[in-house]
């Protein structure tokens, strides 16, 4: 039996961090991404903002259970009308912003509101968040922006100890409707098998990648200059962070190593 969500002020309408939807109308676009998505009979999946259900109904046939999730009511109404008496969906009409995560393994294929990228990606991606695998499209400025080498972003870079990123491909307007300004991009998301830091040690990582990415512009040896001790170290991708991290751990006395911020630990918090 589906599930509706039991608070249902009517109407719930869009907020304004929610922009009206690129509706995906391309078949092979969903074919690609559930693919992709390598979904297991026994796996949850979530289909962010899932609008009238052009891919949570496909993948329905691949999990166990398919969330929904889908701020505006008419949207909602639509995707209702099609379920029909489909077993393994579950439809929330809420803001995923705020709404609660699975606490068991759960995979995400998704047609995300590119407002919003970042938001929800600070959500799924945290260390305690048991997301395993996602496949989802996002504007193609954002997915170069997380798949670079040359990392400038902290929080880009806490993402990729723990999970691999991955562009698979540019997506071009036509596929959507109405087509947006801009291209698109599919991203693959894994979770490392063996992350490269350590979930235990998140909070002290992210002092570590504030600070030394506090300013971009300088180079590395510089902005670590107080931490660690010439020679210059080279530009660092993801893998190596994960060495500089364990470096300092085991060389670093404790009273030079960067500490977060209060303000910035309760942010932290108040995201999760």
């Amino acid at each position: 039996m589906f599930k509706k969500n039991k608070n249902h002020r009517d109407p719930l309408k869009t907020s304004s961090n929610f922009p009206s939807q690129n509706m995906i109308i391309s078949k092979r676009l969903i074919h690609d991404m559930i693919d992709l998505a390598r979904i297991h009979p026994h796996e949850t999946v979530l289909d962010i903002g899932a609008g009238a259900g052009a891919l949570t109904f496909p993948l329905a046939e691949k999990a166990a259970k398919v969330l929904a999730i889908e701020i505006d009511s008419v949207l909602i109404h639509k995707l209702l009308d099609k379920m029909g008496e489909r077993g393994n969906i579950e439809v929330k009409q809420c803001d995923f912003l705020e709404t609660s995560l699975p606490s068991k393994p759960f995979v995400v294929v998704a047609n995300i509101p590119y407002s919003i990228t970042t938001p929800i990606f600070e959500k799924l991606l945290h260390p305690a968040v048991p997301m395993q695998r996602a496949v989802i499209l996002v504007e193609k400025g954002a997915a170069k922006g997380f798949t670079s080498h040359s990392i400038r972003n902290p929080r880009i870079l806490n993402w990729r100890m723990q999970y691999e990123i991955r562009l698979v491909r540019t997506v071009s307007p036509d596929h959507f409707a109405p087509p947006p300004k801009v291209d698109s991009a599919i991203l693959s998301i894994r979770r490392r098998e063996q992350p490269l830091v350590s979930p235990q040690h998140h909070q002290m990582f992210s002092a570590l990648a504030t600070y030394g990415l506090r300013d971009p512009k300088l180079p590395l040896y510089a902005a670590l200059s107080e931490i660690f001790t010439p020679p210059q170290i080279a530009r660092l991708n993801e893998e190596q962070w994960g060495t500089v991290f364990h470096t300092m751990l085991q060389h670093v006395p404790p009273y030079r190593r960067p500490q977060l911020r209060k303000d910035s630990r309760s942010k932290s918090k108040k995201r999760k």
